[in-house]
């Protein structure tokens, strides 16, 4: 009886410890304001530095084809075992970020989204939630930016797609 109670406890235990890790709120008047002086701006990005330490440059660097000079697409570690990817290195394509982090309460997750859009949002634009609150996107399919859940064993990703 007691090895059984023990293993109940260690099974809670170690459930309630991959939920300990809790996502920053996003500071929006922050963002907004970095957003809109900084040249080659990306929400998430300001929002990780912002909030989370870096334990990585930056690595898988491309170029654009056009310009050798300028990054397009590169990958970054951060404290917590965050991980951030973005690509924009198609001259149409719009911008694609790829975001890992622990696992979290989906609720938590997607009030983080929310505020993250937020901060570029257009005012006549409608976002949802769709297919059981893993996307958020406009409501009427129109170019804009789509957000995309997926839950793995131990982390969760969020994709984000933005462009035409």
């Amino acid at each position: 009886m007691r090895q059984q109670l023990l293993l109940i406890v260690l099974l809670i235990s170690s459930l309630t410890f991959s939920q300990n890790f809790k996502l920053t709120q996003p500071n929006i008047l922050k963002l907004k304001k970095q957003n809109s002086t900084e040249v080659e701006s990306e929400i998430i990005y300001h929002y990780l530095t912002n909030n989370y330490k870096t334990t990585s440059k930056k690595y898988d660097i491309k170029y654009y084809e056009w310009d050798k000079s300028k990054i397009c697409a590169y990958s970054q570690k951060f404290k917590n075992g965050i991980q951030y990817a973005v690509s924009k290195c198609k001259e149409s394509g719009g911008i694609m970020i790829n975001l890992e982090i622990p696992k979290i309460k989906r609720v938590e997750l997607m009030k983080w989204i929310e505020n993250i859009y937020e901060v570029d949002k257009a005012e006549e634009e409608q976002y949802i939630w769709k297919e059981n609150n893993s996307k958020f996107e406009p409501k009427e399919q129109i170019p804009g930016c789509y957000y995309k859940i997926i839950e793995k064993e131990k982390k969760t990703q969020i994709e984000l797609y933005c462009g035409c």
